[in-house]
């Protein structure tokens, strides 16, 4: 990213994608949208790694905050066995050891900041808070474009107030970029993302169905690092027909799911069950869906975890318990270092973060399934 402002600040007149991307090979796969971010920081003086990492740091205790009120918020006071469970500092603790969270904050990435909006706009959802959860999620889409499916989701369900916040926001730092770094750029990132989404990522922390696919089904020399040993994981796999086409059409399946099931309830548990429900499978559609792109998983378990105190009992409770902790414990913990080598030999396991987030999202649509019988049920005998 920084390569990428001094680029554009310079007096150029190339395409920063074809400079940096496809000449240099120079791993910039973020819209221009995205560079915001980083340019006011670097007009506020906040220009070396130290000072990012710090900032990184805070951001992360901040996020531990949040989520532990959100948390405490969402399933009040739990007893077992007739103790009281400190809700709070269990989620702060939980927060900073996430396995994605820690991953991000370990590696300097920008996600820390992503995933404490996305809570935020989890939260506001919680509250009511339509617009100001639409602000969020606008600015999140600056380096995850993919969310913008959230964007085109609120407006198929006609939340007015989401899309009015989501549109105002997207509209100012669009021009802005723009204006900041020229309309051509914008443009050429399209190439960019036709690229990636053909070629995808091998390395292990890739957990998408591109990336098993491609661990899979490509039998040539490891790609974990640069062969120059500049920059690393830095090369592509080689066009695999088999991924691609697999890629595009569990994809369009993973997309076109919120938009056919949706919880019937008119509450905010049911909005933020659902929104909690597509972030996951618009984040999972992406071919290249990084380890710490999954920090947007922890409101997910707490809107899950109520979902099942609330309207599970007895035996069922119990293994949608067991379920839970085993999705938790496949993506909160690294069963696989993340500097380990890829080994086409332990795709499943090198893969288990994904699994994870299989098994979370096969419990959120049981749950929104139940809410729309419930909410049926309800309906019949007002009638």
């Amino acid at each position: 990213m920084n390569h990428a402002l001094k680029f554009l600040h310079s007096s150029s007149a190339e395409l920063v994608y074809q400079k940096l991307f496809f000449l240099d090979h120079v791993k910039f796969q973020y819209p221009p949208n995205a560079l915001l971010i980083l340019d006011l920081f670097n007009r506020m003086g906040i220009t070396t790694n130290l000072q990012l990492n710090y900032i990184n740091a805070g951001l992360l205790i901040a996020t531990g905050l949040v989520f532990s009120v959100f948390s405490a918020e969402m399933l009040g006071h739990i007893q077992y066995r007739g103790l009281s469970i400190p809700i709070g500092p269990i989620a702060f603790l939980v927060t900073l050891r996430f396995y994605p969270n820690y991953l991000a904050f370990q590696i300097g990435q920008m996600q820390v900041l992503l995933g404490l909006l996305f809570l935020l706009a989890c939260w506001a959802l919680l509250r009511s808070r339509q617009v100001l959860s639409g602000c969020l999620i606008a600015v999140v889409i600056l380096v995850k474009p993919q969310l913008f499916l959230l964007g085109l989701l609120a407006l198929w369900q006609k939340k007015w107030r989401f899309v009015a916040g989501f549109t105002a926001i997207l509209a100012v730092t669009v021009m802005l970029s723009i204006g900041l770094y020229g309309f051509r750029n914008h443009v050429d990132y399209l190439n960019v993302l036709a690229f990636l989404s053909r070629h995808g990522e091998y390395q292990h922390l890739n957990q998408s169905v591109d990336g098993i696919l491609i661990r899979w089904l490509y039998h040539g020399p490891s790609l974990d690092r640069d062969t120059h040993g500049l920059i690393p994981q830095s090369m592509f796999p080689p066009y695999i027909a088999g991924a691609y086409f697999a890629t595009i059409l569990t994809s369009a399946v993973m997309i076109l799911i919120p938009f056919v099931i949706r919880a019937r309830g008119a509450d905010q548990f049911s909005s933020l069950l659902a929104f909690c429900t597509a972030s996951l499978l618009f984040t999972m559609a992406s071919p290249i869906a990084w380890v710490h792109h999954y920090n947007i998983m922890l409101p997910a378990y707490v809107v899950a975890l109520k979902a099942i105190f609330d309207r599970r009992k007895g035996t069922q409770a119990h293994i949608y318990k067991a379920l839970l902790a085993a999705s938790f414990l496949l993506t909160g913990y690294p069963l696989v270092p993340a500097g380990d080598p890829t080994v086409p030999s332990q795709n499943l396991l090198q893969s288990h973060v994904f699994i994870g987030v299989l098994i979370l999202v096969g419990i959120l649509l049981r749950e929104i399934h139940a809410s729309t019988l419930s909410h049926r049920t309800v309906a019949t005998s007002s009638t």
